[in-house]
Parts: C-alpha cells; sequence; structure tokens
C-alpha cells in the first residue's frame, strides 16, 4: 500500500488523484472520508495483526455453568457471555438457571 505500506490485503484498491495502489483499508477511507487514513488508525491495526499472531484465543466458556460448548452463545441480562440454555433459562424464568440443570451431553429434540 502507498500510504500504510501493507503487502497483503483482501483487495487492491486505487488512490482516484495519483492512481497509485492502496491497501482495502486505506482505500475505503479515503472513499468515506475524502482524506487519507490517519495514522493513528494504522498504527490501531498493526497492534490487531499481533494479536492474532500470539496464538488462537481462549475457547468461549459460559459466565455461569462454565461449560464450552452450545448450539448459540448469549448475552445475559448483566452483559456476560452464557452458554444457550442459561440465556433461555435466565429470559423465560428471569433468574439463572439451576447449576443441577447442567447436562453433560446435548439431547436431541423430540419429534
Amino acid at each position: 500500500c502507498s500510504h500504510c505500506h501493507v503487502t497483503t490485503t483482501p483487495l487492491w484498491r486505487r488512490d482516484p488523484s495519483t492512481q497509485r495502489p492502496l491497501c482495502n483499508a486505506c482505500g475505503l477511507y479515503l472513499q468515506q472520508h475524502k482524506a487519507l487514513r490517519p495514522q493513528a488508525l494504522i498504527d490501531d491495526g498493526a497492534r490487531e495483526d499481533a494479536k492474532e499472531e500470539e496464538g488462537p484465543s481462549p475457547q468461549p466458556q459460559c459466565s455461569h455453568c462454565l461449560t464450552h460448548q452450545t448450539s448459540m452463545w448469549r448475552k445475559s441480562k448483566t452483559g456476560q457471555q452464557v452458554c444457550n440454555a442459561c440465556g433461555i433459562y435466565e429470559r423465560a424464568k428471569g433468574e439463572m438457571r439451576p447449576l443441577s440443570l447442567r447436562g453433560n451431553e446435548f439431547k436431541p429434540r423430540k419429534k
């Protein structure tokens, strides 16, 4: 990229005034704001890339029952990440799901 100097991008664009190549991020920013992408945004993007290279992120976990497996992750009323079962129970009953209801396996729906 002629502005931020990255060498990989999902889509290369061109600066309309100079015809120089721009990465997708710089090209979209220029198109939307009619100005080149600020250095602060470029630096933030570099930090995000470095975080991704550190390794895989930890597996999601329900903040209530501590399970790692669910068909869908939800947010509790307090904003914490919960599994599908805990989230639906809280929404329906207005309170957190008792841990005694926690099962260790998925049960298919009966038809």
